[in-house]
């Protein structure tokens, strides 16, 4: 007899808090422009370290960029422009990182790919002198001699004062002997 009474109980208290019409449907106190803002932030401050995975990083860029192609007028828009830049300056480092294990390797012909996808990428990188010299480096020791010229060309145009100018000055004059 307790048995039912407790049935009947959870019963009614299931009807009464899901299946009654007569209550007032809950109400989102987040608009659609906060709640996506708010999902981007809680993915970034998810993310992992650059080194780590990256799955919580990109979903907050997503985020992040849907929320500013859909609210380009929001009072949040340079907030999220700022934390957006930061996912990507994350992404940025950890694909620096990954490229420049393949160089100090000595597996060129990697990290030739992966320097040239993170200048695809990010063509304003903070990296972006050494990964041009890292560039031209891995295509000298390939012996992809057209390439090296071509991308020297572009490294001695754009970093000339360079420190690191000196010793592709070098490796240029070995080529053309």
């Amino acid at each position: 007899m307790i048995r039912i009474i407790f049935l009947i109980s959870v019963l009614f208290i299931n009807f009464l808090f899901e299946g009654c019409s007569f209550l007032p449907e809950k109400k989102s106190v987040l608009s659609e422009e906060e709640t996506l803002f708010e999902q981007g932030k809680r993915h970034y401050f998810s993310s992992l370290n650059f080194d780590l995975d990256q799955t919580k990083t990109n979903i907050a860029i997503n985020k992040f960029n849907q929320f500013i192609k859909e609210y380009p007028d929001s009072s949040k828009i340079k907030e999220a422009y700022r934390l957006l830049d930061n996912l990507l300056k994350k992404i940025e480092k950890k694909n620096y990182c990954i490229a420049n294990s393949y160089f100090l390797m000595g597996r060129y012909q990697a990290s030739l790919i992966y320097f040239q996808d993170l200048i695809n990428d990010f063509p304003e990188s903070r990296f972006k002198e050494k990964v041009m010299y890292k560039i031209c480096v891995s295509q000298y020791q390939l012996s992809k001699k057209k390439d090296f010229v071509k991308s020297y060309e572009k490294y001695m145009n754009d970093f000339s004062y360079s420190s690191n100018a000196k010793k592709l000055k070098i490796l240029y004059k070995k080529l053309k002997q």
